[in-house]
């Protein structure tokens, strides 16, 4: 397990004594701290002495950010399954045992499930899905491209770590101008290599406390309308750079390692994320196009490509499509939410 720790105090106890309680006993806890200045390090200091597996704690001579201090702890860890660990939540007891079991089972490098929202005193107080509906067995490259499943959900296979450095990982499609979230990245890795299960299962309570760098509720209808409604040639070509250094990053491995077990997924990948760039930057011309005849025809091309069959298809699905008539032939423009991120596609 990697757990990434900072000034957790507040809720820091109850999710090591829920990682204490699991029926199928982790191999270690790899704590990485980054530069807490309240009781972390004591709390983790007196639970490694007690703990039922071996802890290891470093404290980061600089500040990593929560998304390298992430992925610094997972590649510290030596366990053949890497589970990422918020600070701040509740395991259910058989999260990893049921976790590892199904990753074995399907000869899968990720898996994923639901969780339950807790508020600051462990209340219950809703759900979350992840748009999870059913427990299945995903072949690489069925589910969405541009999707996450948050991090403490994640447990994965650790080879993926080893494919490719963390610094080469690229930008966020979620958050202008920051690197990839470590979640993010491995949901890349492992959605793009191999299999992933997801289950239909509550196994981890996700506490929401007003300091969660990402929450759980879900947003209104008009904010989660206008995140759609909000599209631009720039936003677009952002998305097909994004897609092209994927390719890349795919191709290296497959070329680098051609007898490694993930080459060959790797390789289809590549190809499979240089058609997603193309794509996009075939949505950012008709979202340019000065004439609406033009846009028409541009419009009518992609429609011919059939590029808006449904997702598990390999497509854009119909979302998108319904996007582009309105903010690219159409040319209407909607005031975008108050943040930086780009959007979903």
């Amino acid at each position: 397990m990697a757990l990434a720790t900072y000034n957790g105090s507040g809720y820091l106890q109850r999710q090591l004594t829920s990682l204490a309680e699991q029926t199928l006993p982790p191999f270690e806890l790899v704590v990485f701290d980054d530069g807490s200045d309240d009781d972390t390090h004591r709390i983790v200091a007196a639970f490694a002495a007690k703990a039922p597996f071996p802890v290891r704690h470093q404290v980061n001579a600089e500040r990593l950010g929560y998304a390298d201090n992430f992925l610094a702890a997972a590649q510290a860890c030596f366990g053949t399954y890497i589970a990422f660990c918020d600070q701040d939540d509740v395991w259910h007891p058989q999260k990893l045992e049921r976790c590892v079991g199904v990753l074995k089972q399907e000869q899968a490098v990720l898996c994923t499930h639901t969780a339950g929202l807790i508020d600051g005193d462990g209340i219950a107080i809703g759900s979350l899905s992840q748009n999870i509906t059913e427990t299945r067995v995903w072949s690489a490259r069925k589910l969405p491209p541009w999707d996450v499943f948050l991090g403490f959900t994640q447990v994965f296979d650790r080879r993926l770590l080893d494919l490719v450095a963390p610094a080469r990982r690229g930008y966020d499609n979620h958050a202008r101008g920051s690197m990839l979230a470590h979640d993010r990245w491995i949901y890349v890795l492992g959605t793009n290599l191999g299999r992933t299960v997801t289950l239909a299962e509550p196994l981890a309570h996700y506490r929401q406390h007003g300091a969660n760098l990402y929450g759980g509720r879900r947003k209104s209808l008009m904010t989660r309308l206008r995140g759609k409604l909000v599209g631009s040639a720039e936003a677009l070509r952002t998305y097909a750079s994004i897609a092209a250094h994927r390719a890349e990053i795919f191709l290296d491995v497959a070329e680098r390692q051609p007898d490694d077990v993930f080459a060959p997924e790797a390789r289809i990948a590549s190809e499979w994320w240089a058609e997603i760039a193309a794509t996009f930057l075939k949505r950012a011309e008709l979202y340019e196009h000065p004439e609406f005849t033009g846009r028409i025809g541009r419009m009518c091309a992609l429609l011919a490509e059939r590029l808006y069959r449904p997702v598990t298809r390999g497509g854009l699905g119909l979302n998108v499509l319904f996007k582009d008539i309105i903010l690219g032939v159409f040319g209407l423009r909607f005031s975008p939410p108050m943040s930086s991120k780009l959007g979903s596609s």
